[in-house]
């Protein structure tokens, strides 16, 4: 019964009717995976990261990607936030949300391959039906396929929330105290406070990545008879790296009156992991995407635990900003 309900709620809400290749006329306007703009410049008014140092932060980014000839790569990123939660704007002990990063990659696989991809032909939406036509089988279309060895160098600050550190050793006036698990709070002798404050500090983690990047490239129009111009353009990439933490600074607590809370926090770990995938159009300008997750070096795995990963690691970033391409030589055209 369940399975029925299910089979006719998904057909009221989903129709896919189809028309063969056969049925159809149509030719090609385009078909030319290296007809590109190699560069693009892109500017994020937006990013949302969501995270375990100190929940969330939002802001601001920049970002190019390079394509030089067939076999090198390059990238930069930098994000700076406006909304770092637990952020002090006076910058007393906490740190803003900053990343940055830059690098390169080799191609050792660059090469083009004919296969058939899906060509839509309309959608329209009806009540909760939403009508999908296409021509089943797809149209043949030059695929190309960029693989590439990627390593390159970050920066990244944030805020941090000490409250969750239950490992972490407090010094003050050379007196050394073990952290209670329920928090035990930082002392402001010198503002206006003049009380318990929130453990709230910063952290800084100096970063090397290295992994694979995987770009597709497809720049296909056709003119379909009844139907008009339709495609299947796409420049997209994901990418999977390793990184390599040498620097994992976690920032004092320090009052003007000299009282300094010195957090010494060893159970740290070097080494983190992320996925990543962002697209554009292969030569016109237009909005661009880009989706990141991982886990940042930093905090060890919690001890008597069966969870691989500690949540005080992960991450999950979206930025989304408007791009605009260019044409630099040297420029790879397939011969």
């Amino acid at each position: 019964m369940k399975r029925k309900i299910f089979s006719l709620l998904a057909c009221s809400i989903l129709s896919v009717p189809f028309l063969t290749a056969q049925d159809l006329s149509y030719k090609y306007v385009k078909d030319d995976p290296f007809d590109i703009k190699n560069f693009s410049a892109a500017i994020d008014p937006i990013f949302v990261d969501i995270n375990g140092h100190n929940g969330y932060a939002f802001g601001w980014g920049a970002r190019a990607e390079h394509m030089m000839g067939k076999r090198l790569l390059a990238n930069f990123d930098v994000r700076t936030g406006f909304g770092t939660n637990l952020y002090r704007k006076s910058n007393d002990n906490t740190r803003n949300y900053f990343n940055m990063e830059g690098g390169i990659g080799f191609v050792f696989v660059n090469r083009v391959k004919t296969k058939n991809v899906p060509i839509i032909l309309s959608q329209s939406t009806s009540g909760n039906t939403r009508t999908t036509r296409y021509i089943k089988g797809g149209v043949p279309a030059k695929c190309r396929l960029i693989v590439a060895l990627r390593g390159g160098f970050g920066q990244y600050t944030n805020s941090l929330n000490y409250e969750k550190l239950p490992d972490s050793l407090l010094m003050m006036n050379d007196i050394t105290y073990k952290q209670a698990k329920n928090g035990q709070v930082f002392k402001d002798t010198v503002s206006s406070i003049r009380g318990d404050i929130a453990q709230v500090g910063g952290i800084a983690i100096t970063s090397f990545y290295a992994g694979l990047q995987f770009r597709k490239i497809r720049n296909m129009i056709i003119d379909v008879d009844g139907w008009g111009y339709r495609g299947n353009v796409m420049y997209s990439d994901f990418y999977v790296d390793v990184l390599f933490a040498p620097v994992v600074g976690i920032k004092n607590f320090e009052n003007p009156d000299g009282t300094v809370y010195d957090v010494k926090y060893k159970d740290v770990t070097r080494l983190g992991w992320r996925l990543g995938w962002f697209m554009r159009k292969p030569k016109d300008q237009g909005f661009s995407l880009k989706l990141e997750v991982g886990s940042r070096p930093g905090f060890k795995t919690l001890k008597n635990t069966n969870v691989p990963l500690n949540g005080r690691n992960m991450y999950c970033m979206m930025t989304f900003g408007l791009y605009i391409p260019f044409k630099f030589q040297p420029m790879y055209t397939g011969d």
